[in-house]
């Protein structure tokens, strides 16, 4: 965690003469928490990022006055660049506000930034709460999120910090969010931010959604699950598949490609019902565009509530494997089922397994839980993937892990986690 009250536990040189920055103050643009710094020697001022969420890997720092951006390659377009226009532009679109909710007091706390402008981002920086309360008993933690995670809370949290910034628009800095998390904040004597990785470890899925993991021996009629999403479909065709992710707006010219993703779906499903006919097949996600056959248990909505969030992670729960294409669709079933086969569209290969959330358990374990799969591949292909990968989990088991085979992570009696 970094210190940020009563100092600012941040240090950077100038690029120009190397001669130590100042901190002056702290700047909440939104997504990222930065220092204002300066150099007494040259005179130029910077707005800088702390080493927290994804700039804890891709920090950049703006040179106002010149609009100079420095920082990784890598993670300019995506990262960087938004974050040199936002500061450049400040947005005062809409009345910002945020709900603060608090459950227990203390003057020494840690914030935890969650907004961002993906669900998934947000999500995982959320599953750092537990890390960070089980490290340090001793102070409030305070987590800074959309009403998407409402639901999500922990117990111990301290206190929730609400706002009414939407995914699309997070990536904009809003001065009017600044000080109100600045006012917030003047109440405490000893304010830290939590580093809120983006791919935190030390997390129990249980703890923040109430739902446990699957079992098998706690589920007498184990599913097989699709996940469903209609902006980034289960198709070959890469530009059909981009174009409609980046125009959502005219998804009704693309209804013909979800009618096919629902035919696939259907036709897997019917292969695989006669290799596992005591399995129920589901199908669970965002969009409810055409109908499933009786068999198949719709779980789809339109839009998601506290109590939907909460039945599709039961869902995935019950489910022996779930089935999607990669994307922040794939998190939380990852988490809660038994296994995952996912979908991989050629353009994904550089975020391989980002969307799953790895069960505590022996890595070999894991690469046999976890399948990441090429988009193209065959029906027929991915029915003996699933195939094996349902049936052969005792035998790989009883042959690949030796070490953990009385351990508490699995029982006995194989098949799921514990």
């Amino acid at each position: 965690m970094i210190q940020i009250k009563p100092y600012i536990e941040h240090t950077s040189y100038c690029p120009d003469c190397n001669f130590r920055m100042d901190n002056k103050h702290i700047l909440w643009q939104g997504i990222h928490v930065c220092s204002v710094t300066f150099c007494h020697l040259c005179g130029k001022e910077y707005i800088e990022d702390l080493r927290t969420g994804h700039a804890t890997y891709f920090p950049f720092r703006l040179e106002v006055a010149t609009q100079t951006l420095i920082g990784p390659e890598k993670a300019r377009k995506w990262l960087g660049e938004p974050f040199k226009k936002s500061i450049l532009n400040p947005s005062h679109e809409f009345e910002v506000k945020m709900e603060v909710t608090k459950m227990k007091d203390f003057k020494k706390v840690i914030v935890m930034n969650c907004i961002d402008y993906l669900y998934g981002h947000s999500l995982l920086k959320l599953l750092n709460a537990q890390r960070e309360n089980e490290e340090n008993e001793k102070m409030g933690i305070i987590v800074i999120i959309t009403k998407a995670f409402e639901w999500m809370i922990p117990d111990f949290i301290s206190e929730v910090w609400c706002v009414n910034i939407p995914f699309h628009k997070a990536r904009n800095y809003y001065p009017q969010l600044h000080d109100l998390i600045h006012k917030e904040l003047e109440r405490f004597d000893e304010v830290y931010l939590s580093r809120a990785y983006s791919h935190p470890s030390q997390f129990d899925i249980e703890v923040f959604t109430s739902v446990k993991r699957y079992h098998r021996d706690r589920v007498k009629h184990p599913k097989i699950t699709f996940i469903w999403r209609e902006d980034r479909l289960w198709i070959a065709n890469f530009y059909i598949s981009k174009l409609l992710h980046k125009y959502p707006e005219f998804k009704t010219y693309f209804i013909p490609f979800i009618y096919f993703q629902k035919w696939k779906v259907t036709f897997l499903f019917r292969k695989l019902k006669k290799h596992f006919p005591n399995h129920e097949f589901a199908v669970s996600g965002i969009g409810v565009t055409g109908r499933f056959p009786g068999w198949v248990k719709d779980g789809r909505t339109s839009s998601y509530t506290r109590e939907m969030e909460h039945h599709s992670c039961k869902t995935y729960s019950e489910s022996e494997l779930v089935i999607g294409v990669h994307g922040s669709n794939m998190l939380l079933p990852s988490a809660h089922a038994g296994m995952t086969l996912n979908l991989i569209p050629k353009d994904r290969w550089g975020n391989f397994a980002q969307d799953i959330l790895f069960q505590k358990c022996n890595e070999k374990v894991n690469i046999y839980l976890h399948r990441l799969i090429p988009i193209e591949t065959r029906i027929s292909v991915l029915t003996k993937i699933i195939n094996n990968q349902i049936n052969g989990l005792d035998h790989y088991i009883m042959q690949m892990t030796e070490d953990i085979v009385n351990s508490s992570i699995y029982p006995k009696k194989m098949g799921g986690n514990a």
